[in-house]
């Protein structure tokens, strides 16, 4: 960073702290669009590099009286949406890790019988769930995984994008795999997983 920058960033700094919006407002027009396609490079998802985006910005905002104007602003910042792209990374590391370890120990308990999951039950209770999502996203998720379209066939479908489409089934899964989880239904959470592999896109 030049010297000019420096003191540019440490002016706009010494504002923020003391809760300037428009010095705020600066500093979001001057790395936003830089921010953004630093976490697109990583995350992949439009929605996901703006959601990162406004997350660092809002931590900026809410810890602005303890910002320290003598130390780069812009290496600060770019730490800040690092450190919020590991941890997503390590939660769906998690979560994948959690699904399989319950999957190997799932098809060692089946091996011995045969009926410890009752298909029909996670099925009535798969689609009691789906009942409990907006009118929009339900439609978007009981033509991808019960009529088995594609993406591309349900946004051409519906006249909307196909990103919107993921987005809104990824939203979709992970309201019906949270809502397992607070019942500690771990078969529940596989079967999903199970349902959802039988169409693939």
């Amino acid at each position: 960073m030049s010297s000019e920058n420096y003191h540019i960033d440490r002016a706009l700094l010494d504002r923020l702290r003391e809760g300037d919006r428009q010095a705020f407002k600066a500093l979001f027009d001057k790395y936003g669009v830089r921010l953004y396609h630093f976490a697109f490079k990583y995350l992949r998802e439009k929605e996901d590099a703006e959601d990162l985006l406004h997350e660092v910005f809002l931590k900026i905002w809410e810890n602005r009286e303890n910002l320290r104007s003598d130390s780069s602003f812009q290496s600060y910042l770019f730490t800040i949406a690092y450190n919020n792209i590991r941890q997503r990374f390590l939660k769906k590391s998690r979560e994948e890790k959690y699904i399989q370890v319950f999957a190997e120990e799932y098809m060692v308990s089946s091996a011995k019988n045969e009926d410890d999951l009752d298909y029909h039950f996670f099925l009535r209770k798969f689609n009691e769930l789906i009942d409990l999502l907006p009118p929009r996203r339900k439609e978007i998720f009981v033509l991808r995984y019960k009529e088995e379209k594609k993406s591309g066939e349900i946004a051409e479908q519906l006249n909307i994008s196909e990103q919107f489409v993921k987005k809104q089934l990824s939203i979709a899964r992970r309201f019906v795999i949270d809502k397992m989880k607070e019942d500690n239904d771990l078969a529940g959470v596989l079967f999903l997983y199970l349902f959802a592999a039988q169409t693939p896109d």
